[in-house]
């Protein structure tokens, strides 16, 4: 491995791993993905196995690192770090969780490096946990969303309907290259409102219920049961607040419940129906975001 470092020896991990990556980055919306990984590895305390050194990662210009001044003396800079842990479940496979910023930099040769060590330890299985905006309103369940190597698994779980071309992340360009290595892969995204700021709890509640179910794994779910009520109440309270707010959700939950419509219809022979709106009518996400903020702000005032 050209890059990544290694701490202990890999005969630690055990037999028949899941390789489980959340980086926080492009595809991390409301926090989704790494809030479902700091959840895991609350359950299954983590032992380091390894990591990549940050100068051959990140532009610390983009990403500062922190730091600490207690009365004129300087701390240590908290450096960003993508690390290579072990998770071991009560049940189900080891886990090799991957997780940390998002790289700037090398993204070939982390992913050349981490398809390497899952064919060295002989882990055959992928789980890419992720989250990305759309347009839906609060109001209605997070929609779950996969890239898979397995048509089975895009059939149970749901799969984007459209042929896209978008900015790739390195998580995405990962989940690739241990496609193509035979591996494989599962990338689960939670689609949350596209006008949240902040964590969305829901969707690493999401996230991980499929992970769970997926490798057999053990999560309690409850834990996020209190962060979710207290979200959607913050949310609603915006949107009743404000005139302008109340009338995009509508709009998106007029759409939200178009589309189930027409997913109904079509597992029958008839046609679906015509949508009420299309996106394009949809306010964009800046537009709903600044009107939460105001709103809030006045609220806090």
């Amino acid at each position: 491995m050209e890059l990544l470092r290694l701490d202990r020896p890999l005969d630690v991990i055990g037999d028949d791993p899941a390789l489980v990556i959340a980086l926080d980055g492009w595809t991390d919306a409301g926090e989704g993905g790494t809030v479902a990984a700091d959840a895991l590895r609350d359950a299954f305390p983590p032992t380091r196995i390894g990591a990549f050194p940050s100068d051959a990662l990140y532009d610390y210009r983009d990403r500062r690192p922190s730091l600490t001044i207690s009365e004129g003396v300087l701390g240590d800079p908290d450096w960003p770090e993508l690390t290579v842990e072990l998770l071991v479940p009560a049940s189900g496979p080891p886990l090799i969780l991957v997780g940390g910023p998002e790289p700037d930099l090398s993204w070939r040769t982390v992913a050349a490096d981490l398809v390497e060590l899952a064919v060295t330890v002989g882990a055959g299985r992928y789980v890419g946990l992720g989250s990305v905006p759309g347009p839906l309103p609060h109001t209605r369940p997070v929609q779950l969303l996969c890239t898979s190597t397995d048509r089975e698994l895009q059939d149970r779980i749901g799969r984007p309907h459209e042929d896209v071309v978008v900015p790739a992340s390195c998580q995405v360009a990962i989940e690739a290259e241990l496609a193509r290595a035979g591996i494989e892969t599962l990338g689960l995204w939670a689609r949350i409102p596209h006008y949240v700021a902040g964590e969305y709890p829901e969707a690493a509640r999401v996230l991980l219920e499929q992970l769970s179910s997926h490798l057999g794994t053990p999560v309690d779910l409850a834990i996020f049961d209190e962060e979710v009520a207290e979200n959607r109440a913050r949310l609603d309270v915006a949107a009743q607040g404000s005139d302008e707010v109340r009338e995009h959700v509508q709009q998106l939950e007029q759409l939200y419940d178009a589309e189930r419509e027409a997913e109904r219809l079509a597992t029958t022979t008839r046609q679906p129906e015509e949508r009420a709106i299309t996106e394009e009518q949809v306010p964009t996400a800046d537009d709903l975001a600044a009107e939460i903020e105001r709103f809030l702000q006045g609220r806090a005032e």
